[in-house]
């Protein structure tokens, strides 16, 4: 399925050296072309782009810290994204780690970072990209999504993928 989401609302731009810290990140682990900020179609996620695939992968947010910053900001939570491996078919990859946990699959801080990506040109406009995410925890997903520009404003966020049923119960 595919749906529409609301059109985003930016919010703050994040200082880079308090919100390393409070990621349990360095500066330098964060994409030097891109800023962290919070973005809202409906829940606000600070984006915040990293370096690399390498930074991704031994992302450990420490949720105390992170609620502390988070508390003090415009987002209610974190949404990490980097440009995907040239051969995983995505082209992006994001992970979304909150309450010590981590969500596989985050359809609603997808259409956050498709809106934040297409507003600072690292995605085109009206095109299509395929988020990857889940990978660290074995729960791979693929998200797909897209925004477009008009008359300078992010619209037409659409966020869509697929389920594949592992269980089933009743009460």
């Amino acid at each position: 399925g595919t749906m529409r989401q609301k059109d985003p609302v930016f919010g703050e731009v994040h200082d880079r050296a308090a919100l390393a810290a409070a990621l349990n990140l360095s500066p330098d682990d964060l994409d030097p072309g891109l800023p962290a900020q919070t973005v809202s179609t409906g829940m606000a996620f600070c984006i915040v782009p990293l370096r690399s695939l390498d930074v991704a992968a031994r992302l450990q947010i420490p949720q105390n810290t992170a609620r502390v910053y988070l508390e003090r900001s415009d987002a209610k939570f974190f949404h990490c994204i980097t440009r995907a491996s040239s051969g995983s078919g995505a082209d992006w990859h994001a992970r979304m780690q909150f309450y010590n946990g981590e969500d596989p699959a985050t359809g609603s801080a997808s259409g956050c970072a498709i809106a934040y990506l297409v507003h600072h040109g690292a995605a085109a406009s009206g095109r299509e990209v395929i988020i990857e995410q889940g990978i660290e925890i074995l729960r791979p997903s693929r998200i797909h999504a897209s925004a477009t520009i008009e008359s300078g404003e992010v619209t037409n966020v659409f966020v869509g993928g697929r389920t594949i049923p592992v269980a089933c119960g009743r009460f």
